[in-house]
């Protein structure tokens, strides 16, 4: 995870509501924690913490992880999470420290997040624990070991991939064909991934030397099936070769099986056979193909020899007078009937000739085939990773510019941000003369909203405003600078403390600041603004006025939540509005006991939008309120953001969120 996702899930998943350290006792440690499994938040989880075997307290996680236990010092404790259907997961606390600083221990949100590939045995064990904190010298409990750099586990990701490609590639390459490979190159080294990355573009490298390598073989295969079907035809060939190469030998068989040689050799179809013979003798080597063609040629030869044989045996049979004659005819019948036998068996051993060729051709086909279509393969895969390279190049080179460029700019904008925080009014200003707490939350880094404050010594008023700016992020920024100078103008140098006269006041100098009258510039402002002047009796008296924001307050007298609605027009704005009948500013007065709460908003939050798309809305608010308001002021800050959290869920805040809560 980037360092700035990283940021923002603990931002998302940990803010907390008081944003200053609280202090402890000496003797006794607040731990605020939140449970989160794969980054998720684990909802009714059950902590229970261990001091050895002995359980000292129980709790569970509440809607957003979170939950809060107190613990000793000089202690050491096991944390156990458990829930139904998720992995046991379990870390160590320790609260043991040798020195401090200042008088108390300090606490922070610590966020406890685990991995569900990681789980623990149930009990107080520590063997099995996934994590480990413990309490340093500031009193900060904080990690005790750090994380393993990222970096690694993704050298070590990328070092498995190549050896899956390469891997993948082989038992391809197997399943094609089944080759004698040398033993020298049999196994490809991916030990140290330096050394393969200068081996030239690695899977393609050696994609290459194992294509050569079945090339080779398969040639070499091709040559061993050739010559092993020459040398199985060759062998009958020579058989024959020796039988007919000698016109004596010829002269002999003819003689043996009674057949007039002149009439038998001067017939054509004997002189082609003897011809085609001659032809094929004086070849040194013989193909397989030529090798068959001897074979059924010596086999036809012998054929018209044996038929002309049982032919002139059948005439002798008719003049056989003496016992001596049939026996001697009988002698010839035994001859032809085996020469008859040797040409069926000759027959049949060229038919398994022929059969095992034509299969070994077709193997050999299939693997030439399987061959080209491997190399076409890694040609292909070869100039689609090339191409994909040289992108990858370019795109990370317009990445660093581009990276370059938004630093500049976010840096630029952070430095935006000081200068906006520096116009917000001090923290120790207020809480000289109010309990307050603000939730000033901006979309992006910089705000459209602002919230002032300006006490007046001689009378003792105060004036409290929220504004919301049109736009957010930087264009937002520019104007809340310029209604901040305005609200300066109007009420620190001008001494204006009523309300309407201020809003009054703050709409002509914009319509003059941005020459609105002149030019088509829309923006603007809507402002809620309260003047509080403390009575008698434990009274205070609040005049509002608002310019399309509301003031929320409680009623002691009624024990609910109230609201008083701005007036409908805003501060600048769109020409044509403003060219109409200007509606007047409204302002109302409210008397009330010392205690009671008033809330000033901007709409981000009214406007927050859930996963389910349905706004948080201003009905909702009220009631958070009501809920809440009788409470501490940071209570009643976690319980709003707490809120916000669950609503928005995994949706994008779409606007500046600003609540401001005074108590009176």
């Amino acid at each position: 995870m980037s360092k700035v996702l990283l940021l923002k899930s603990i931002f998302f998943f940990t803010f907390f509501v008081n944003l200053t350290n609280f202090a402890i006792s000496q003797d006794s440690f607040s731990l605020r924690g939140q449970f989160l499994l794969d980054k998720k938040v684990v909802i009714g989880a059950v902590v229970t913490v261990y001091d050895g075997k002995e359980i000292v307290t129980q709790t569970a996680t509440n809607s957003i992880g979170k939950f809060w236990i107190n613990l000793s010092l000089q202690k050491k404790y096991v944390l156990q999470f458990k829930k139904q259907g998720i992995p046991t997961q379990k870390v160590v606390i320790s609260t043991s420290v040798e020195e401090m600083k200042g008088d108390y221990l300090k606490s922070k949100v610590v966020v406890f997040s685990l991995s569900s590939t990681k789980q623990s045995k149930e009990g107080p064990g520590t063997d099995d624990a996934v994590a480990s904190f413990m309490v340093n010298k500031n009193g900060i409990l904080e990690r005790d070991h750090p994380e393993i750099p990222e970096i690694a586990e993704v050298k070590d990701d990328k070092i498995v991939k190549v050896e899956e490609v390469i891997n993948d590639l082989e038992n391809k390459t197997e399943e094609i064909i089944t080759t004698q490979i040398p033993e020298d190159e049999k196994e490809v080294q991916l030990a140290d991934y330096s050394a393969l990355k200068r081996k030239k573009d690695s899977i393609i490298y050696w994609a290459e030397r194992k294509a050569e390598l079945i090339i080779n073989d398969a040639l070499k295969e091709s040559d061993e099936i050739t010559k092993e079907a020459a040398r199985n035809a060759s062998k009958t060939v020579a058989a024959k070769k020796n039988e007919l190469k000698s016109e004596a030998k010829i002269k002999e068989d003819l003689k043996e099986l009674a057949i007039e040689e002149k009439p038998f050799l001067e017939r054509e179809d004997i002189k082609s056979y003897r011809a085609k013979l001659d032809e094929l003798n004086k070849k040194q080597n013989l193909s397989s193909k030529d090798s068959i063609i001897y074979l059924e040629t010596s086999i036809l030869f012998k054929d018209e020899m044996v038929k002309s044989a049982r032919l002139q045996l059948e005439i002798d049979k008719l003049s056989a007078k003496t016992r001596e004659d049939s026996l001697a005819l009988q002698q010839r019948e035994n001859e032809i009937l085996m020469a008859e036998q040797e040409i069926e068996d000759a027959k049949g051993e060229i038919e398994v000739q022929k059969l095992v060729i034509r299969q070994k051709n077709t193997i050999l086909f299939f693997t030439i085939i399987a061959l080209l279509f491997f190399v076409l393969l890694s040609v292909m895969v070869y100039r689609s990773f090339r191409n994909k390279k040289r992108t990858n190049a370019i795109l990370e080179k317009n990445n660093i510019e581009i990276a370059k460029k938004n630093k500049k700019i976010l840096d630029s904008i952070r430095y935006a941000q000081t200068i906006q925080q520096a116009i917000l009014p001090i923290k120790s200003t207020i809480d000289k003369h109010f309990d307050w707490f603000i939730i000033f939350q901006p979309k992006d880094i910089v705000s459209g909203d602002f919230y002032w404050f300006n006490h007046f010594e001689e009378t003792g008023k105060s004036v409290f405003a929220v504004v919301d700016c049109t736009g957010h992020g930087v264009p937002g920024a520019f104007m809340s600078m310029i209604g901040n100078r305005l609200l300066i103008d109007a009420v620190k140098e001008k001494e204006i403390v009523k309300p309407i006269e201020i809003l009054e006041e703050i709409d002509a100098r914009l319509r003059i600041a941005l020459m609105q009258d002149q030019t088509a510039n829309n923006d603007g402002m809507d402002i809620c603004v309260c003047t509080i002047d403390y009575l008698e009796n434990n009274k205070c008296r609040i005049d509002f006025a608002g310019a399309k924001r509301p003031l929320f307050y409680s009623d002691g007298k009624d024990g609910e939540m109230k609201y008083l609605k701005g007036t409908v027009r805003g501060i600048g704005g769109k020409k044509r509005l403003r060219e109409r009948a200007i509606k007047p500013f409204e302002e109302n007065t409210l008397i009330l006991e010392k205690g009671e709460m008033l809330y000033l908003t901007t709409d981000g939050f009214f406007d927050l939008i859930s996963p389910k798309g349905k706004k948080f809305g201003r009905v909702n608010f009220m009631d958070l309120l009501e809920e809440h308001y009788k409470k501490s002021l940071p209570e009643q800050r976690e319980a709003i953001m707490d809120a916000l959290q669950i609503h928005k869920g995994s949706e994008f805040q779409i606007d500046d969120i600003t609540i401001l809560g005074v108590k009176l």
